[in-house]
């Protein structure tokens, strides 16, 4: 139980305290008075009609009466409910440089320390703006979408290192297109990036990418130049080895800050650029510029818990016992009767109110089970379970209120969360189990589908539903490509035998027994022939293919092939080579299979012209 005024309890206790002391006073002083006026022996006759015990009652229910008066101002809040909420502000999205240039130490210590302690001090100074991030150096990453949870958002920047782009090299133009995706979801408002970095731009072109946001989107782009004109060397980390940067001549690389290019993007922008400073003080004069520029608007939060004031119940308990101390009275009338039924009648009269909304409490008690659901779930996407969630955001789903499903919770959060929680679940089984990673992953593209139905503006859902859709891909082509690696490996694995001749075609004459004509005791028969008709083939080789049909069938067997002569090869049946003659053509194909493989991937490279030199700081 928590009390929104808590100061009253206290002085609660200190008023029944001091009422209490009040009656004693004024017992005392009513006793000395009849003391004085009345005799001893006539006291107890006068006095016979007042009840001490009644009396005593009655001021318990007065003195209970005050106390819960003083709850109920004090305002006990029992139970929550989930509400959203909006606040007017800005929409700020802070863009930061992680490439291996920011370790730089021409300002102390580093360019990356310096430019997050700024972003830090000026998050301290805002006041319900929604702020987000994006990390970025050879491509870019939301790090924190926009959010009004302040927490989060300097959780987050503490944890943005050189490591958390693994694509080396700066690509700014990468950065303004992630601020686009991040803020496109937000039309009609004024949409803020902040950029901070050295402004070494050495992949893609940030002055297009700018114009283009800007001329779309109405993008402003505040650029803030961290490092200075003179530059220094990029030190390594001592873990990676430590030394300094190279380049691929093996020269070393000095960063140094570019201005123009900065200037050029804020310009194209209509915004501000301003260089950070040893203190970080540049980003105060953005400040100014923002806040003085531009007009806030209606920024709404997705929940927050709302505590329920339960201020009625010790009202409607301190309103009974004080209608009941004033129908009690101090005498002994014959009425008790009369009196206790008042009492109770007054009872019920006061408590008929609160009838309805116990049963309208109780009404609401099973919807708020959907709301505990998401968030358990919420809970265990956070802690790495990721079954766990999946479950509970479906329990979630499914036990949403029918008649008004948006009321306790947001239907598309729900199926995006589902969504993300399936697609984690099967990167587990990628390796493993690909094919429970294929259903895993099909579910996932079926709920941001879902989500994208119930809100179809959303570019998350829709991303996340390509992205997953491509993995899927991806996983199949893996799978179809190892099944052909192991059919190949299972056919080279197999016992090498001499290729069989065309059908209906006889062996070339003295390289074996004659047809029909059993070999030899312990010789195979050779490659190409069958064992004659009831004997098994030998050990390790396979029964050879039917050739030719047995001479029953109507097909009249070869004619006999002319004798060898002396000193040359037997001539060879019309359509045959000779042995000589096979293995110059199967030399001969090999080398033409090679070169063919050859013009091949020459085609490939010159359908595709070679990259630029990748510059890894």
């Amino acid at each position: 139980m928590r009390f929104s005024h808590p100061l009253w309890l206290p002085a609660g206790l200190l008023a029944s305290l001091l009422l209490i002391w009040l009656w004693r006073w004024y017992d005392a002083r009513q006793y000395a008075a009849l003391a004085g006026f009345v005799s001893a022996h006539l006291r107890a006759r006068l006095t016979r009609s007042v009840s001490r015990a009644r009396r005593r009652a009655q001021r318990a229910l007065y003195l209970a009466a005050l106390l819960m008066l003083c709850v109920a101002l004090a305002g006990p809040l029992i139970g929550f409910r989930w509400q959203r909420i909006s606040r007017r502000g800005n929409e700020i999205l802070f863009a930061i440089d992680t490439s291996r240039s920011m370790l730089t130490p021409d300002v102390k210590p580093n360019r990356l320390t310096r430019a997050k302690l700024a972003i830090d001090d000026f998050a301290n100074l805002l006041d319900g703006d929604a702020i987000g991030i994006v990390a970025f150096a050879g491509t870019a990453f939301l790090v924190c979408p926009m959010t009004l949870d302040y927490g989060a958002f300097h959780e987050s920047l503490s944890a943005i290192d050189t490591t958390t782009i693994p694509r080396g090299g700066t690509n700014i133009s990468r950065a303004i297109e992630a601020a686009e995706i991040a803020l496109h979801r937000r039309p009609g408002r004024d949409k803020i990036l902040i950029l901070l970095t050295d402004g070494e731009d050495l992949e893609g072109s940030a002055l297009t990418a700018a114009q283009t946001a800007s001329r779309q989107d109405g993008l402003k782009i505040y650029t803030v130049g961290v490092g200075t004109a003179a530059g220094d060397l990029i030190p390594i980390p001592p873990e990676q080895g430590g030394g300094f940067v190279k380049d691929e001549s093996g020269s070393f690389v000095r960063s140094r800050l570019d201005e123009p290019a900065l200037r050029a993007i804020a310009a194209a922008t209509g915004a501000l650029y301003v260089p950070l400073g040893a203190q970080g003080e540049g980003l105060e004069a953005v400040f100014k510029s923002i806040f003085g520029s531009t007009a806030k608007h209606d920024l709404a939060y997705r929940q927050q818990k709302i505590y329920i004031e339960r201020y009625q119940w010790p009202l409607a308990a301190s309103l009974a016992m004080l209608l009941a101390s004033l129908l009690m009275g101090t005498r002994r009338p014959g009425g008790v009767r009369r009196s206790a039924a008042a009492i109770v009648t007054g009872l019920i009269l006061l408590m008929s109110p609160l009838i309805p909304a116990r049963r309208a409490a109780a009404a609401q008690r099973d919807p708020e089970k959907p709301v505990l659901e998401f968030n358990q779930g919420t809970s265990a996407y956070r802690a790495g379970e990721f079954p766990q969630a999946a479950q509970s955001f479906q329990r979630a789903i499914s036990r949403a209120p029918s008649s008004d499903p948006l009321r306790f919770i947001d239907q598309e959060d729900a199926y995006y969360n589902l969504g993300n929680a399936l697609y984690r679940e099967g990167q587990k089984t990628e390796h493993s189990a690909p094919q429970q990673t294929l259903q895993q992953w099909t579910q996932a593209v079926k709920a941001y589908e879902t989500a994208l139905q119930l809100r179809p503006d959303d570019a998350d859902s829709k991303f996340n539903r390509d992205l997953v859709k491509r993995k899927i891909d991806e996983l199949r082509q893996n799978q179809d490509r190892n099944q052909n690696k192991n059919q190949n490996k299972n056919q080279n694995q197999g016992p090498r035998q001499s290729p069989a001749p065309p059908r209906n075609q006889t062996s070339p004459p003295n390289q074996g027994p004659p047809p029909n004509q059993p070999p030899p005791p312990g010789q195979a028969p050779p490659p190409g022939q069958a064992p004659p008709p009831g004997q098994a083939p030998p050990p390790g080789q396979a029964p050879a293919p039917n050739r030719a049909p047995p001479p029953n069938q109507g097909e009249q067997p070869p004619p006999p092939l002319p004798p060898q002569r002396d000193g040359q090869a037997a001539p060879m049946p019309r359509g045959e080579m000779s042995p000589e003659e096979a293995r110059e053509l199967l030399d001969s194909a090999k080398g033409d299979e090679h070169q063919a493989l050859g013009a091949a991937l020459a085609r490939q490279g010159a359908d595709q012209p070679p990259d630029k030199p990748f510059k890894n700081w």
